[in-house]
């Protein structure tokens, strides 16, 4: 069974590695890499997730999963590993940007909003400015407080 662990810098080339085989971008993964959890069987990483944090806000990033391990649930725990993360860090709110996976995001919460009305600190990241310029953006509130 896999576990997830916060990752290490030594889990960086790896967790690039997988982020360009299921084509995702990795600017700035790097820079924000302290917020990342990775799913490791053995020594090879399952999938990933990280999450960049904008004061009380966070936008979730790189969730990837090897091609060999999607399907079984590994996307999900990733998520909610990211949310209790993000929680315990003091956000209310997650954004998200994707082209692919909106399905997925609906059946765990997250829901649409027009891209003008993402939280400011937000449309500053790499992702909203030149990454994903156009992507539908998707917030969940996680402030149950």
């Amino acid at each position: 069974m896999p576990i997830i662990a916060k990752a290490i810098t030594q889990d960086l080339s790896n967790v690039l590695m997988l982020l360009k085989q299921v084509d995702l971008p990795i600017e700035g993964v790097k820079d924000h890499f302290q917020n990342f959890f990775i799913s490791k069987e053995d020594k090879m990483i399952l999938g990933c997730i990280g999450i960049e944090i904008y004061g009380r806000v966070g936008l979730l990033r790189s969730l990837a999963v090897h091609p060999s391990f999607q399907g079984r649930g590994l996307g999900q725990q990733l998520v909610k590993r990211i949310e209790e993360f993000s929680i315990e860090k003091g956000i209310s709110n997650i954004y998200l940007l994707t082209e692919t996976a909106e399905k997925f995001f609906l059946k765990l919460g997250y829901q649409f909003i027009p891209r003008d009305e993402a939280d400011p600190n937000i449309k500053q990241s790499i992702e909203f400015t030149s990454l994903c310029p156009s992507a539908p953006v998707m917030t969940k509130n996680i402030n149950f407080f």
